[in-house]
């Protein structure tokens, strides 16, 4: 098999090794030590840094899996459920000890200005890379399309903070593959590059106590997955929306409760293919690219006797941007209208509806953590449309993760994930189809054709092992994956429903390392993919080599 691997790959270790060794010295904040939490977090007077409630972007996963571990070993709180994000940073917690906590070398030399109501603050600067060699592969990686070949994404900006204001510049230029690869009737497509500056993880944000309003351009992931989400993730590129959320938990006698209500716009690019429509350019020519109205409702609560569960409700509505607003509460909110349709609405506009329910149980003692989402995409007309199927139209996510102490600083980590949206076996009686498409909104739950929830593809079901050693920001450990390529994948048409003998599985080895170099934080992926049955053809198999490279650059 002949490997072009792109020469960024070495080009990147080159260019920052060299900036290592010409930076000159400068002046840092004083080294705050770990002698204890207490002693991390604990705010001083006039500690003007301690008050920036600091967004740490979705997508940048050596932040992303360090809180989540930090918060599991007892170094972060655990009032964030962690289960809506961008995390905003407690008012108790700096960027700068977090950045500590993550790893007791790296100081934060990126402040340009602060006081006591003012701050601005350099973001660390992110270079993405994914490649490919045979096939596509991979997700969760925003505007990187699903395509054969190298891409990647470059983002840096600033944070800035007036009082109660909170102003996060973050734009990111990228540019995506276009290799050619085998394809079929049945799957794949050969889309054009891209090379485009957007807004990125760019967001304005206003504080009124624990409540905040404003928008942005950001990735928003909703939900307790590490690898999947059934409603939100990083999938897909970021998009416009406006959103009321809580920045921090809101106490009440009776628990905790964090929220989210978002209104946003979906786009269409018809130079490209859908993730949730096998890729057919075709297809996408026949779709109205007609902008469609995104609403959703996050409601997680943490009960007063149940310091360490957190539950949660999401509920989507997408439909077209109506041309004409007679009521403001049918069109743009309609996720605080009744749970069934004929309840609230007897036309026949098109309007597509998804609802998951999920849970997150920490256990502190063993660092250990269990999760669980439930969803459906198929409103019900009635309670007993619901009760008489549940599991019609429905996709779930189980997961487990477990660290475990082998040294002082070391630890094993070992992380388990279950990822199901075939159809249930009462698809013979009535058939959900694909489950981000439903009803008249052809271009389905996507933005930019790209899914954005579960991003691993039309019906797919995943499981994911990890297990590694090492500390937050250097480890090493070894990854499996399987994905069943739609596994209820139907031949013909509804009236002759036939369930496809050929069944098309993904095998994917490989190691995960991480490794942190003075300010420079390394993330690595590299998988062997094995395709059994590729395409579902009988006996093709594909070999792929899957490489995901994510370098932050710390100031």
């Amino acid at each position: 098999m002949h490997l072009k691997i792109p020469s960024i790959f070495v080009f990147i270790f080159i260019f920052f090794a060299g900036m290592l060794v010409s930076k000159n010295s400068s002046a840092q904040f004083p080294k705050i030590q770990l002698s204890s939490i207490a002693n991390l977090f604990k705010s001083k007077p006039g500690d003007t840094l301690n008050k920036t409630a600091m967004p740490i972007a979705v997508g940048y996963t050596d932040f992303d899996d360090a809180i989540r571990d930090l918060q599991l070993l007892g170094k972060l709180p655990s009032e964030s459920s962690l289960t809506i994000r961008p995390y905003i940073l407690p008012k108790t917690i700096s960027f700068d000890s977090l950045l500590q906590a993550i790893d007791p070398e790296l100081l934060n030399e990126g402040h340009l200005f602060h006081n006591k109501h003012f701050d601005v603050q350099l973001l660390p600067f992110n270079y993405l890379q994914k490649y490919n060699s045979n096939r596509p592969y991979g997700w969760n990686d925003g505007p990187l399309s699903f395509s054969n070949g190298y891409q990647y994404l470059v983002s840096g900006g600033a944070y800035f903070r007036w009082r109660n204001i909170h102003l996060t510049l973050r734009p990111e230029y990228y540019h995506t593959a276009s290799d050619n690869y085998e394809t079929s009737g049945s799957w794949g497509q050969v889309n054009p590059s891209l090379n485009k500056l957007t807004l990125g993880q760019s967001n304005l944000r206003i504080d009124l106590g624990p409540i905040s309003i404003g928008g942005g351009n950001n990735n928003i992931w909703l939900g307790p997955g590490v690898y999947s989400s059934l409603i939100m993730s990083n999938n897909a590129p970021g998009f416009g929306h406006a959103e009321i959320s809580t920045n921090r938990p809101i106490k009440t006698p009776i628990g905790n409760f964090e929220l989210m209500l978002m209104g946003a716009n979906l786009t269409v690019n018809k130079n490209q293919g859908f993730e949730n429509n096998i890729f057919n350019l075709l297809h996408t020519r026949l779709v109205n690219t007609q902008i469609r109205y995104l609403n959703i409702l996050n409601i997680t609560y943490n009960p007063v006797y149940f310091k360490n569960l957190y539950l949660g409700l999401n509920r989507v509505f997408q439909t077209f941007v109506p041309s004409n607003t007679n009521n403001f509460k049918q069109d743009y909110l309609l996720v605080i209208n009744s749970l069934f349709r004929n309840q609230y609405r007897d036309d026949d506009r098109p309007i597509d509806q998804l609802l998951s329910v999920y849970s997150r149980y920490l256990f502190p003692k063993s660092h250990s953590e269990i999760y669980f989402e439930y969803g459906l995409n198929d409103g019900s007309s009635n309670m007993r449309e619901l009760l008489t199927d549940l599991s019609h139209s429905s996709a779930s996510i189980f997961g487990f993760k477990k660290l475990q102490y082998l040294t002082e600083a070391n630890f094993l980590s070992l992380n388990i994930e279950a990822t199901r949206k075939s159809q249930t076996p009462s698809y013979l009686l009535r058939n959900a189809g694909n489950w981000y498409e439903h009803g008249f909104l052809l271009a389905g739950y996507t933005n930019q054709n790209q899914i954005i929830g579960d991003g691993s593809g039309f019906g797919n079901n995943v499981q994911t092992a990890l297990i590694s050693y090492g500390n937050v920001t250097k480890r090493i450990g070894i990854k499996y994956q399987h994905v069943e390529q739609n596994p209820r994948r139907l031949v013909g048409t509804v009236g002759n429903l036939w369930l496809g003998d050929v069944y098309w599985n993904d095998y994917a080895y490989g190691i995960q390392a991480k490794y942190n170099f003075n300010k420079i934080m390394f993330s690595l992926e590299s998988q062997w993919v094995k395709s059994n049955n590729y395409l579902w053809q009988t006996g093709n198999q594909k070999g792929n080599l899957f490489i995901f490279l994510n370098t932050i650059y710390t100031w």
